[in-house]
């Protein structure tokens, strides 16, 4: 046990020095020219999907975490989009922007029959929930067991999606950033991970379909857009990403039709941030680019880039 902590520590220590003397903590953004892949991005019938003039989905969408900063800015997104939201929060009032497409009710990714209930009739659903040390609940109560709940409700009530906003670096806790997010989150990225990895299993071969967003470091600045956004593949990169895009992103891939962006996990990050960091990689060994990379002019585009789960070569413990 002692060997192994040793080790652990060893692998911390050289990390961080290594990812620090790249600028892991700021410095210029890194370009890799958008230009140069616009000819992977295609358009058709997917790329105008969630556009002014298309049909709207006539089934809400929930949003679980409403009254965060994330979950409520998935609400004004759908809303913006004219797609009927249920907004569910612990306290059953929505404190985002008022709309007539909006519906506020009381809902807690801890309490499944309220899920039942408050899901039932829904098209797909966005878990938006995170661990709040204020709240009193665990991360493992939340991150973990709720989004198991919603997994099982999805699955009992037939839904079409679910979307679940975790987090980068979830496979990831030796790397520099995943321990400070264990150390300060009382381990939340493993129960986020326990979380992922049961959403996948308890989805699969149900025709319930899911899409797992890892976003970077979540900043409070306005959207940058599709165009100077990023996806990325195998949790090997990361870098900071404003809110409103994660949302976008989100909103996006619930009404999104078919397979699009199903049973697909991603990264996101942006590529030239007005304040925190660029894309980086998690660990200095880890080649930047991924290889995974996809984006778009529009989130529908981008999301033609990705690759389901099952296609994507996992990096393990190294």
């Amino acid at each position: 046990m002692k060997r192994g902590k040793a080790y652990l520590g060893a692998i911390f220590l050289l990390s961080l020095g290594a990812v620090l003397s790249r600028g892991f903590c700021g410095g210029p953004s890194l370009s890799r020219g958008l230009a140069s892949r616009a000819g992977q991005t295609r358009s058709g019938r997917f790329a105008t999907f969630a556009m002014e003039g298309q049909a709207m989905p006539s089934r809400p969408v929930a949003v679980l975490g409403a009254n965060g900063r994330t979950g409520r800015l998935c609400v004004e997104e759908l809303a913006k989009l004219g797609v009927p939201v249920k907004a569910l929060t612990r306290s059953g009032q929505f404190k985002g922007a008022e709309s007539p497409l909006v519906t506020s009710v009381k809902g807690d990714v801890t309490d499944i029959k309220a899920l039942n209930e408050e899901l039932s009739g829904c098209r797909a659903v966005i878990f938006a929930a995170q661990y709040n040390k204020n709240t009193g609940n665990k991360p493992s109560e939340v991150d973990y067991q709720g989004l198991v709940n919603v997994a099982n409700v999805a699955k009992e009530l037939d839904l079409e999606r679910v979307v679940a906003i975790t987090s980068g670096a979830v496979t990831r806790p030796y790397a520099p950033v995943g321990l400070l997010l264990n150390v300060i989150g009382n381990g939340v990225l493993f129960e986020k991970r326990r979380g992922e990895e049961s959403l996948r299993e308890i989805l699969k071969d149900t025709g319930v379909g899911y899409t797992i967003i890892r976003p970077g470091g979540l900043k409070d600045t306005e959207a940058k857009g599709p165009l100077k956004t990023e996806f990325n593949q195998g949790d090997t990169i990361v870098g900071s990403v404003p809110r409103a895009d994660v949302a976008a992103a989100a909103a996006a891939a619930a009404i999104a039709p078919g397979t699009l962006a199903g049973d697909a996990t991603f990264e996101m990050y942006s590529l030239d941030p007005e304040e925190g960091v660029g894309p980086r990689p998690l660990l200095p060994w880890y080649n930047l680019p991924s290889g995974y990379e996809s984006s778009g002019p529009t989130w529908a585009e981008a999301f033609l880039g990705l690759k389901a789960d099952k296609r994507i070569s996992p990096r393990g413990f190294y």
